[in-house]
């Protein structure tokens, strides 16, 4: 399903052999990717055997949760340590990465926020979310999951969430976003109800392929405020009838998924 849907969105064209790839997956909580909350790990194992079908060869897996232990506590659980050894790929623990301090011109809140280095100086950043509901930004895709580059505290992007997913949107540009949408979480990103969906999205405009995760989850991308704001700055795409869609009809994909509570 991941080699068909990159190859329909051209991924190829964005991707060059002696890219630095890093592959940003959600991993927020030590939690199976049954429980709608986590990345299925054959997501992340299927695009980085893409990656090296067409020539990649320095590939990191790396994330970081809300704390050292539960990053590695999550890597452990799904078996991501064993896939980047038989995968011979890297995988890094965001926490014990460099933290690199980055002013960001007119941003909307965040003026000043340290990232880690090898997020930064990938030469290829490919986001992997969940494909979530989430209680204070509404939807949980590629963008919001940058958030795990943020060292060290992530509460700085609680205040004025959705400007400052924006803000942190312009520095860190996904070339690639793939969404597991195996199975999804409705109502709430870590407490939420499972919801079997069986799509993969993947694009090449970050705000674009938010918006058809949101659309999948019968939420209007319009309403999603960060969307809306990525769309002023240039980012992309989020209105429904300016995104080509290919694959799977939307009409075919698209659940009903209960919002958050804050979002009727």
């Amino acid at each position: 399903m991941v080699f068909e849907t990159l190859q329909k969105i051209g991924a190829a064209k964005v991707v060059k052999s002696d890219d630095r790839v890093v592959l940003k997956p959600n991993y927020v909580e030590p939690r199976t990717p049954d429980t709608g909350v986590t990345t299925d790990p054959r997501v992340i194992e299927a695009v980085a055997e893409w990656l090296q079908s067409v020539g990649v060869r320095d590939i990191t897996i790396a994330e970081s949760s809300w704390s050292h232990a539960n990053t590695d506590h999550a890597f452990r659980l799904v078996g991501l340590p064993e896939i980047a050894a038989r995968l011979g790929v890297r995988l890094l623990n965001l926490y014990d990465d460099e933290r690199v301090e980055v002013d960001i011109p007119a941003a909307h809140s965040l003026r000043r926020v340290g990232l880690a280095r090898s997020v930064l100086d990938a030469t290829c950043l490919i986001t992997i979310p969940k494909l979530k509901c989430h209680c204070m930004a509404y939807v949980t895709l590629g963008i919001k999951n940058l958030m795990g580059a943020v060292l060290p505290d992530k509460q700085v992007m609680h205040r004025s969430l959705h400007g400052r997913l924006c803000d942190l949107a312009t520095v860190l540009r996904p070339k690639l976003t793939v969404i597991d949408g195996l199975i999804g979480s409705e109502r709430h990103e870590n407490a939420g109800n499972p919801v079997k969906t069986d799509v993969v999205i993947a694009g090449r405009d970050p705000v674009a392929t938010d918006a058809v995760g949101a659309m999948v989850m019968g939420i209007d991308p319009t309403q999603v405020e960060h969307l809306c704001l990525c769309a002023e700055r240039g980012l992309g795409e989020h209105r429904p009838d300016h995104i080509q869609i290919v694959g799977t009809p939307l009409t075919e994909a698209c659940k009903q998924y209960q919002r958050p509570s804050a979002y009727y």
